[in-house]
């Protein structure tokens, strides 16, 4: 398990998570344009093994992945796993229904967004550029705390 001092996401790389390989391999290649290091993975299984061999400070998680091995694992159920093993992660969370309750669920999960589908590549590079800001901002906060 990682610590909260992760290395920021140009470092640390970004994670995709997509069952689509045509929105997997789109995703990616927008992040790389944007100057990022990208690993992605098809379902849960293979981003659990990166997420375990790996160092992420981003993760864009679609949350309607198919089941893997007759397990049923949702997009929410990733998000948890990949903030057990990285804490200071962020999150982004894909969706193609948006529904009432969705943004609440996303709080609950801290430095989490959701992003509905279709997603549109300047708009992805915005959000993890300010996702990745607004770490920066956490880290100099509590770099503040520990000197008081």
């Amino acid at each position: 398990m990682m610590s909260g001092t992760e290395p920021p996401v140009e470092t640390a790389g970004i994670l995709v998570v997509d069952a689509y390989g045509h929105s997997r391999e789109g995703l990616s290649a927008s992040l790389r344009v944007g100057g990022y290091r990208v690993e992605s993975a098809a379902g849960s299984w293979e981003a659990i093994q990166k997420v375990k061999d790996g160092h992420f400070g981003l993760a864009v998680i679609d949350l309607d992945l198919p089941p893997a091995h007759g397990v049923t694992m949702s997009g929410w159920d990733l998000a948890r796993i990949v903030r057990a093993f990285h804490p200071g992660a962020a999150l982004i969370l894909l969706t193609t229904e948006w529904y009432p309750d969705i943004r609440s669920q996303a709080d609950g999960l801290h430095r989490t967004r959701v992003m509905e589908k279709p997603i549109h590549p300047g708009e992805l590079r915005a959000l993890v550029k300010a996702l990745h800001s607004e770490r920066l901002a956490d880290d100099v906060e509590q770099q503040r705390r520990e000197v008081r």
